[in-house]
């Protein structure tokens, strides 16, 4: 009988032992993350090879940032790797509309029509970063390095 009454008393006390851990309506559930970490976790993903979950974490950052052109040029990126170059050459395009001088959208998309057998245009880009950074960068080392590939693997585009 004293252990029923311990355990009724205890019972009874607990609401008032922990204030608020019972209390109705509370939100104890974290913020929802900031456009910020959204990019953020948004780009690991995608570096990491997750471009779904990139592209869903990049969409999300530019509904409330429709200016960034860094999401804009991750979401082609992303979808170039997935093999979706329409959605690729959509987002490189808007990502540049942005920021004409975006040097890693430039890099991207001079990737992209390689991929789409366009020699012309992919020098086409490289020529602007040529001017953006005159004493080299690593976009344009990355875009230079991509067409010797591809000239390597396709000797007959030479000419294009």
């Amino acid at each position: 009988m004293k252990r029923l009454v311990f355990a009724a008393s205890l019972i009874m006390t607990l609401p008032f032992a922990a204030p608020g851990a019972f209390a109705m309506g509370s939100d104890s559930s974290p913020p929802p993350p900031t456009a910020q970490e959204n990019f953020n976790s948004g780009k690991k993903a995608i570096y990491a090879g997750r471009y779904d979950r990139g592209i869903n974490l990049m969409e999300k950052v530019v509904r409330v940032q429709p200016k960034n052109a860094d999401a804009f040029n991750y979401l082609g990126f992303a979808y170039r790797k997935k093999g979706d170059l329409n959605n690729a050459a959509k987002y490189y395009k808007v990502a540049l509309e942005i920021d004409p001088d975006h040097k890693g959208a430039l890099e991207y998309q001079g990737e992209m029509y390689l991929k789409l057998d366009d020699l012309a245009a992919a020098r086409g880009n490289l020529g602007k970063l040529a001017v953006l950074c005159p004493s080299g960068c690593d976009e344009r080392a990355e875009l230079t390095r991509a067409i010797a590939d591809y000239l390597a693997t396709k000797p007959s585009s030479g000419s294009s």
